[in-house]
């Protein structure tokens, strides 16, 4: 981490997060990054750093040309600031959407406003009503109306980024190291780097350019023909009715996608083509017998299948964690014991932050959530609950991406849900449900979040030669730089044009939803959902089962991290069945030979499809084409 890559890394991080908005919210086409926990923006910009500006500055002089140690440092910054997208919406629609659609029919004057804490949100309606509507002269921001919020907030964002990157700090050598994950979703940037700072053997590579060619054709009359409608698009998604309707099987090919999950190991992909299956089954039979759904969850904003269904993926989510850390208790006591008493015997020379440090910071900031969150009128009880599954959550995801490959993902059941669901409404109260809506902000449907960006990140950073330990404060540094740049354009753009000529589904449909829902459960207060108990139950049983069962049986074929995220899985599982099968096929008639030749065109697949965002992202900035989704 040089001075120069420490500049150019925050400068870049920032453009990413202010280039999220622009193209999600402004320009509404391909996915820019809020869902990618790979990022379309940060590899875009990457290339043109590897090839173009790092390929000009060899021919000048050699010295200017950044090292490979850092273009490694540029890029994990770059892809820290990706989490920060959905970040910023959510905080700026929550903040002040309690007070913009605040009307005598929802009550929520009386509901909701009393119990939002002065520090919390923005008091200006003026200012809060151009947010919405916009018509402000040249965009110019009100930021008097946001100080205030931002400041309070403040604590919250730091120690929420700090915590997830000290986590995986700790876990980083349990994984890498003693589980050898694959890290599938970090093979581009090193395939780049392979040869030198000029990713030679990759952009030279014929297999390569085929690959880059499909999504690159397909993807371009997709864009098109949203110009000219004549111009012939291929249909890359459908789906197979089964069972009198009562299921589908969808059939959707996203290249990118299917390039991930070629790099992944095969039993990973392989159990979660098979989780999938098993979970559509019993969603069928639920359907046929009508059961399975009769009794919603306490809080059902955002689940994503059955009640029943998302319960069961808690609950093995929980016991994917804890098995985890059980597997990895004996490199989890050095941790402490380095931490605590200094043992020589415990190398962490390697890390970016000494583990005293990692364990100091991680407890540090553990403690600045639950009184950040014990501020806002949460009740203690619930706090500790809800803590306990916004770990399990973010934990679990990040296994499955950093280990399974999978670049898009939801959790089933998110960590305020089962924190109200597990305990009823009626002991958080009002102040306390107020406060679990604004957790939405970071804990909602968890698009994109730090922890898996700082998991691909650290690994990424064993490339860095010497020293890391600036990397621990770059990497944070990324994160808040994104962060600014994201709330930058954000504000920009409503203030010029309204949020609510925006993204509905961000400005208008999250705010009423769920406040609605809080206001509703304040009038009459329920208990917890037993029904969700005892599927949480069930999911952890079938869990802890999958997990024996691969310990004990060397032959056994399905990786049990597909289960929990069985219920979402939906249009990613075919491609997750491709690159099984195809990969099966390499290795059994061609062996590792095959496969290291026909790597390249898969990596092609994943460039050319984020290539073909940045295309029609900069058609149709100076055309105002709005809407040209290109690929999935």
């Amino acid at each position: 981490m040089t001075p120069r890559a420490l500049v150019a890394g925050l400068f870049l991080a920032f453009a990413v997060g202010a280039a999220g908005p622009y193209c999600t919210l402004y320009l509404q086409g391909s996915n820019a990054g809020d869902v990618f926990y790979t990022s379309p923006l940060a590899h875009l910009l990457f290339i043109a750093l590897v090839v173009l500006v790092n390929g000009v500055l060899k021919v000048l002089r050699q010295a200017w040309a950044l090292t490979r140690s850092e273009l490694v440092a540029v890029y994990v910054l770059m892809t820290l600031a990706n989490s920060t997208h959905t970040l910023a919406y959510y905080w700026v629609a929550m903040l002040a959407g309690p007070f913009y659609y605040a009307t005598p029919e929802n009550g929520w004057a009386a509901l909701i406003q009393p119990h939002i804490p002065a520090w919390l949100a923005p008091a200006d309606l003026a200012g809060i009503r151009l947010f919405f509507e916009g018509a402000q002269a040249g965009g110019q921001v009100p930021w008097q109306v946001w100080v205030m919020p931002l400041l309070g907030w403040l604590p919250l964002f730091v120690a929420l980024h700090a915590g997830s990157l000290c986590l995986m700090v700790i876990l980083r050598r349990q994984w890498a190291e003693r589980e050898r994950i694959s890290y599938p979703l970090i093979q581009v940037p090193l395939a780049m780097l392979n040869d030198g700072p000029g990713g030679e053997s990759l952009f030279r590579s014929g297999v390569m350019w085929a690959g880059f060619a499909l999504p690159v054709v397909v993807g371009s009359l997709q864009g098109l023909h949203s110009y000219y409608s004549f111009v012939p698009v291929l249909e890359l998604s459908t789906s197979i009715p089964l069972l009198r309707n009562a299921v589908e099987l969808p059939l959707t090919l996203s290249f990118a996608t299917l390039g991930f999950f070629f790099l992944a190991k095969r039993e990973v992909t392989f159990g979660l083509w098979v989780f999938f299956l098993f979970n559509t089954a019993q969603k069928a039979v639920y359907h046929l017998l009508g059961a399975g759904g009769a009794r919603e969850p306490a809080v059902s904003v955002w689940s994503y299948d059955l009640p029943s269904l998302v319960h069961q993926s808690m609950g093995a989510m929980i016991m994917l964690v804890l098995g985890g850390l059980w597997v990895g208790r004996e490199h989890l006591k050095q941790v402490v014991r380095k931490a605590f008493r200094g043992d020589a015997g415990v190398d962490d020379r390697d890390e970016v932050i000494g583990y005293r440090g990692a364990v100091c910071g991680l407890v540090g900031s553990a403690v600045v959530l639950v009184l950040w969150l014990w501020g806002t009128g949460i009740p203690l009880a619930g706090v500790l609950v809800f803590m306990f599954f916004v770990f399990i959550v973010f934990v679990a995801l990040t296994q499955v991406i950093v280990e399974g490959g999978v670049a898009v993902l939801y959790p089933p059941l998110v960590a305020p849900d089962a924190a109200i669901s597990a305990l009823g409404t009626s002991v958080f109260g009002a102040s306390g449900l107020v406060g679990m809506v604004f957790t939405r902000v970071w804990a909602n449907d968890v698009l994109n979040f730090a922890m898996p960006h700082c998991a691909n990140g650290l690994k990424l950073g064993e490339q860095v030669e010497g020293k890391r330990q600036w990397l621990f404060w770059g990497m944070l540094a990324g994160m808040l730089a994104g962060l600014a740049g994201a709330l930058w354009m954000l504000l920009h753009l409503a203030y010029t044009y309204g949020a609510i000529n925006l993204r509905p589904a961000h400005f208008i449909w999250l705010p009423e939803y769920v406040f609605d829902y809080a206001a509703a459960r304040i009038s009459e207060p329920t208990g917890p959902s037993w029904w969700g108990w005892v599927h949480t139950g069930i999911g952890a049983g079938v869990m802890v089962l999958l997990l024996l069962a691969r310990r004990q049986w060397s032959w056994w074929p399905l990786h049990p991290l597909g289960y929990p995220i069985s219920s979402v899985f939906s249009w990613m599982s075919f491609n997750a069945f491709l690159a099984w099968l195809i990969k099966g096929i390499v290795l059994r008639y061609g062996g590792v030979r095959l496969y290291q030749m026909v790597r390249p065109f898969f990596l092609g697949l994943i460039i050319g499809q984020f290539v073909v965002f940045g295309i029609f992202w900069i058609i149709d900035s100076f055309t105002g084409m709005v809407g040209n989704s290109v690929l999935i």
